[in-house]
């Protein structure tokens, strides 16, 4: 251990031995309390969706002008959740630092939903997550080029896709309502402990199979292990960026999400497709600032998107007045595949909780292996059972044989 890792790991004794470590505490109750108050998604996913999509899906001539989204109020007092998150009282140690970059995630979060449909919500969004970069763009580019599978034409509704989906749910022995929902600007989307499902859409088999790893065993599993941790605002509600916005718990969410699709083999040339296009459609708002139109005709002159497709990826872009999260999906990605070819053995620690591939060190120095403050992560991704054994090796996790035979 070199003299820079001994100073941060007595850092870490000293706050765990003193009225600190209960300091924390108290702050990390105050950021879970208004984290759980955002529901970031709730508020900027338009309720007039259905609405505005027909302009573009039906219509012969795309509208001139981006579309006059509307939203659901805010069901709390954002003032009062900014001064006490200004007031808390946090620790100067490595700990502490860590969750002012939370309190001011919170803060920033609640700001940029106060600034929807107004130029500071796109501000905003590009201080929270970041923006396409031309290097990330050049790596959506060819994943566009990939041929699409056919369509399918065995399709199910969402209540047979959630019945479906409910079948994986009681697999992984955790609590996942599986929902359906009018307003949502994706096929589905995962809450704290839920899957939502769009109603009106449709699924193939490989839609389901690719939700089953991306949403429940994922998004709600790292959730569910998050939730038996000490420090909820960060394990649950996730960590915040350590440097670059990218650099958050965001980023590797989604970007393992996506390469556990992969893993697993169901990551379709259309996903990758769909997962490219809003990558170029953020690029294409911010960057080139095109407007929806533009951009819609783009993705469905030059890449074959359908209508649908188009409108979907161009609405989740817009939404707010410009969200630019989307393109964490592919820079995500990117880390996380690195993360697998250089350091598998950190690969387990992703599962402990809402941490991004930035937080691996600190999150190791407080496990210990087993003998510090964390837990273990307890629940696995079910789909590892079935892997190839030349993949399974690469785990640094043990594989129930008894799960298997089930």
């Amino acid at each position: 251990m070199n003299q820079e890792s001994r100073k941060t790991e007595r850092i870490f004794q000293e706050a765990f031995e003193s009225q600190d470590f209960f300091v924390l505490l108290e702050a990390d109750r105050h950021i879970s309390m208004a984290s759980s108050r955002l529901r970031v998604l709730k508020y900027i996913n338009p309720v007039n969706s259905s609405d505005v999509a027909k302009a573009y899906i039906t219509r012969e001539k795309t509208p001139k002008h981006n579309p006059r989204y509307r939203y659901r109020e805010l069901e709390f007092d954002p003032e009062h959740t900014k001064v006490d998150l200004l007031n808390l009282p946090i620790v100067d140690s490595e700990m502490g630092r860590i969750y002012r970059a939370k309190r001011d995630e919170v803060f920033n979060s609640i700001c940029m939903l106060e600034s929807r449909n107004t130029a500071e919500f796109l501000d905003r969004s590009r201080l929270l997550h970041g923006t396409a970069d031309k290097t990330t763009l050049a790596k959506a580019e060819e994943w566009l080029k990939l041929e699409p599978e056919p369509e399918v034409p065995d399709q199910f509704d969402a209540r047979e896709a959630k019945s479906k989906l409910d079948a994986v749910v009681r697999k992984q022995n955790f609590l996942c309502n599986v929902r359906v929902r009018k307003y949502l600007s994706s096929d589905a989307a995962a809450g704290e402990a839920s899957v939502a499902l769009r109603k009106g859409a449709t699924y193939s088999k490989a839609d389901i199979a690719s939700l089953a790893v991306h949403e429940i065993q994922t998004h709600v599993l790292r959730t569910r292990n998050g939730a038996m941790q000490p420090f909820r605002a960060l394990f649950f509600h996730g960590f915040p960026r350590v440097d670059l916005p990218a650099s958050g718990y965001l980023a590797t969410e989604e970007g393992l999400a996506t390469f556990n699709e992969e893993l697993a083999g169901v990551l379709t040339n259309r996903r990758r497709r769909l997962l490219a296009g809003r990558v170029k459609a953020v690029y294409l708002m911010d960057k080139e600032e095109l407007s929806f139109g533009e951009i819609f005709n783009t993705l469905t002159q030059k890449h074959k998107f359908t209508k649908t497709e188009a409108y979907t990826i161009c609405e989740r872009v817009f939404r707010g007045g410009g969200y630019t999260k989307d393109h964490l999906y592919f820079y995500g990605y990117e880390q996380v595949r690195q993360c697998w070819e250089t350091s598998p053995e950190d690969f387990e620690v992703l599962y402990m909780g809402k941490l991004g591939i930035a937080h691996v060190p600190v999150v190791k120095r407080l496990y210990k292996a087993g003998q510090g403050i964390l837990y273990p992560a307890r629940y696995m991704p079910k789909f590892f059972d079935d892997l190839p054994d030349d993949i399974r090796a690469r785990l640094p996790i043990e594989i129930d044989e008894e799960d298997k035979q089930d």
